[in-house]
């Protein structure tokens, strides 16, 4: 199960998932361009898609290199892990930290 998604860059820091259903939201207005598709396909980005850097030009020109740190959930065990957006065929094995460990091929 995902359990956290971390990146400096975001606005806010840390999105954290429960069991069960999970829902991203906007605001009470209904605003548009507030993040909610960009939000998806970094999740893509965290089970190996490359949407994120083909289809979110303005992020990519804007905010530049970042990392993406992510949690799993499997048998009552962590894994944490962190991939980049300038070496996107990499993702590295983390601490709780998400200090790099090790690096794996994607």
């Amino acid at each position: 199960m995902l359990c956290e998604i971390y990146c400096e860059k975001f606005h806010q820091n840390r999105i954290t998932f429960h069991e069960g259903l999970n829902t991203i939201l906007g605001d009470k207005n209904g605003s548009n361009s507030i993040g909610k598709s960009t939000f998806l396909l970094i999740i893509d980005f965290v089970f190996g898609g490359i949407d994120y850097l083909n289809k979110s030009i303005d992020v990519q020109n804007n905010i530049k290199k970042h990392e993406i740190c992510f949690t799993f959930l499997f048998s009552d065990k962590y894994y944490y892990f962190a991939r980049n957006t300038e070496d996107t065929e990499t993702v590295f094995e983390c601490d709780d930290r998400y200090n790099h460990l090790s690096s794996m091929s994607l």
